[in-house]
C-alpha cells in the first residue's frame, strides 16, 4: 500500500500516536525520565504546562466530575461549557494568519470549499482517566518495548504503552490502546454525500470491549486480544443485519487480526481475512478504508513510519453542540462538508506522524 497518510493526534492529556527500526525497537525509558510523568508531564505523557502565550492552559486534572444534568450510561453527554462562544473564526479571508496551525487536510478543505470555516473556542483541557490508568502508564514507561518491526508489543498492560514515546509506531500503539472505559456502545452513522448534497443514512451499532485496559488485566489473561469489536448494520433495510466481528490481537506477528462477517442475504458467517488495511470499510461506498476507522487501527506493517515531532494545531474538541440531539442529520450534513456552525475547534498540542 502506497497511500500517503499524515495524522496529528491531540495531546490534551494523552500523547497519542513510529520510524520502523529492526527489532527490537528501543522504547523503555529510564527511571529518572519516567519520573517526569509525575512532574512536567501529565500521567499519560502530555505536556502539563501551558504553552508560551497561554492559549493552551496548564492541565489541572481534567474534567473528572460529571457536569450537572449528566444522565449516566446510555444518555448523551452534557455540555460542561454551555456559555462558551467562539474566540474567532478562521475563513478563507484570514487563512494565511493561521495556516501554520492547520493540518494539510484542513487546508485542502479551505481550498476546495469557499464556505468552509472553523470556529475556534477557548482550549479546555478536559482529559481525565482513572488513577489505575495513570499508575499503569507509569509502570509501562520503563517496561514496554516493540519488537518484530513494531508489530509486537511487549511488557505493557493497562494504560498508555509508551507515555514518553520516541518513535512513531509507539505513538500509534498509544492511540490504538488508549483508555475508552472497559466497554462501550456507540452509533457510527455514515453518510456518503453526493456533490449535490444528497445523502442516505447508514446506521451502524458498534460494541467494543477492552480487556487490555482492565484494572486487573494480565498479558496471559487477555490471550493476545486487546480489543473485541462487534459491528451491526441496522439501516437501510438492504444492509440491515450485516455483522462484522473482530478480535484485535496484540501480537499481530504471532496471530493476525481475527475477523468474521455475516451476510444476511447468504445467511452465512465467514472468516474475513480481508477486513483490514486499505480494503473498503463497511457500507462506506468506497470512501473509507478499514484502517481509517477510529483514525487508525490494525497492523502497521504496510507503512513506513516517521515521527515528525509535536506541534500546535486547531483540532476538533469538546464538540458537544455537534453531538446534541437538538439537530437533525440534514442540519449537520451539508454539501461539501459538515455544518461548520455546529463544529468546535480548540488549539492543542499534537504528535505528528508521517506514514
Amino acid at each position: 500500500m502506497t497511500k500517503p497518510h499524515q495524522t496529528s493526534f491531540a495531546a490534551a492529556g494523552i500523547a497519542m500516536l513510529a520510524v520502523v527500526f529492526s527489532a527490537p525497537l528501543a522504547a523503555k525509558v529510564d527511571a529518572a525520565k519516567a519520573e517526569t510523568l509525575k512532574s512536567t508531564l501529565t500521567p499519560t505523557g502530555a505536556d502539563k504546562a501551558a504553552n508560551a502565550d497561554g492559549s493552551i492552559p496548564a492541565w489541572d486534572g481534567g474534567l473528572s466530575t460529571p457536569p450537572a444534568g449528566f444522565g449516566g450510561a446510555g444518555k448523551r453527554y452534557v455540555d460542561p461549557f454551555p456559555g462558551d462562544k467562539p474566540k474567532f473564526t478562521i475563513s478563507k479571508d484570514n487563512l494565511a494568519q493561521y495556516k501554520d496551525q492547520l493540518t494539510s487536510g484542513q487546508q485542502a478543505l479551505f481550498a476546495k470549499f469557499p464556505s468552509y470555516k472553523m470556529h475556534v473556542y477557548e482550549s479546555r483541557r478536559t482529559f481525565a482517566n482513572p488513577q489505575f490508568i495513570y499508575d499503569a502508564s507509569f509502570r509501562n514507561a520503563t517496561a514496554s518495548a516493540l519488537t518484530n518491526n513494531g508489530e509486537t508489543l511487549n511488557g505493557a498492560i493497562t494504560g498508555v504503552p509508551f507515555p514518553i514515546p520516541g518513535a512513531a509506531q509507539e505513538v500509534m500503539w498509544n492511540h490504538k490502546l488508549r483508555y475508552q472505559d472497559l466497554s462501550k456502545r456507540r452509533w457510527n452513522n455514515q453518510f456518503a454525500v453526493t456533490t449535490a448534497g444528497d445523502f442516505n443514512l447508514v446506521k451502524i451499532q458498534e460494541d467494543a470491549k477492552f480487556p487490555y485496559n482492565g484494572p486487573k488485566a494480565t498479558l496471559e489473561g487477555i490471550n493476545n486480544v486487546g480489543i473485541y469489536f462487534l459491528q451491526m448494520t441496522t439501516a437501510p433495510a438492504r444492509l440491515a443485519g450485516t455483522i462484522l466481528l473482530v478480535h484485535e490481537t496484540m501480537d499481530q506477528v504471532k496471530e493476525a487480526r481475527r475477523a468474521w462477517q455475516y451476510n444476511p442475504g447468504q445467511k452465512r458467517l465467514r472468516r474475513a481475512p480481508n477486513v483490514g488495511y486499505d480494503n473498503p470499510g463497511t457500507a462506506a461506498d468506497g470512501l473509507r478504508t478499514n484502517d481509517q476507522l477510529d483514525v487508525f487501527n490494525g497492523a502497521t506493517d504496510r507503512y513506513d513510519w516517521k515521527l515528525a515531532g509535536k506541534k500546535e494545531f486547531y483540532v476538533a474538541a469538546n464538540s458537544y453542540l455537534l453531538h446534541s440531539d437538538k439537530h437533525k442529520y440534514k442540519d449537520i450534513v451539508r454539501k461539501g462538508h459538515l455544518n461548520q456552525d455546529l463544529a468546535r475547534y480548540e488549539l492543542r498540542r499534537a504528535w505528528v506522524v508521517d506514514a
